[in-house]
């Protein structure tokens, strides 16, 4: 069966016409998928995700164009379909304060106090940060992914990554000594 004839047979209804999809292109909508949550991802997920991703095109077959290829509808619902994974799996508040600044119990209140303080300056000017930027610094600093990992989710280079985090944390560290925080935290 042809690709036209596969994407008419998907827009009749035909069931087998989803099968025959699901065999040729399961491996190639696991492979968008993995490009957008890294290697990490765990293989139930990504079968799920597969899953779902064959099911999103069963439900909008009706408007598949023969004359489009259907990889590119497949990757389209694959790579949304791992970004909402993705937006899933972040916490609401992603840079809690207690999470910023490593804790030390036996500190007295008066240095609790403090390193809240830079916790909370630190957050606000993580959140002055252009959307782009402050993501990366999110995935590098907080979700502890590699340069490799975010270069690949976010569709950079590896060296685009390493330059704007070292750009951000020069534009971070001025802004601190700016401001008069002491940014050498302990």
């Amino acid at each position: 069966m042809t690709e036209t004839q596969l994407v008419l047979a998907l827009k009749a209804g035909q069931r087998g016409a989803l099968d025959q999809a699901i065999r040729r292109y399961s491996g190639f909508a696991a492979a968008v998928i993995r490009s957008v949550l890294g290697s990490s991802t765990v293989q139930e997920d990504l079968e799920e995700l597969v899953s779902d991703t064959f099911l999103a095109l069963w439900r909008a077959a009706d408007r598949l164009e023969e004359t489009r290829p259907l990889r590119h509808y497949l990757a389209a619902i694959a790579r949304h379909a791992a970004i909402d994974r993705l937006r899933q799996q972040r916490p609401a508040n992603p840079l809690p304060a207690d999470d910023l600044l490593p804790a030390d119990e036996a500190d007295s209140p008066e240095a609790q106090a403090l390193r809240r303080e830079q916790a909370d300056t630190l957050r606000r000017l993580l959140y002055e940060m252009a959307a782009e930027d402050r993501e990366i610094f999110v995935r590098f600093y907080y979700y502890e992914q590699t340069v490799r990992e975010i270069a690949s989710i976010m569709q950079k280079n590896e060296s685009t990554v390493k330059a704007r985090l070292s750009r951000g944390r020069a534009r971070l560290r001025a802004q601190l000594e700016k401001e008069g925080t002491d940014h050498a935290y302990p």
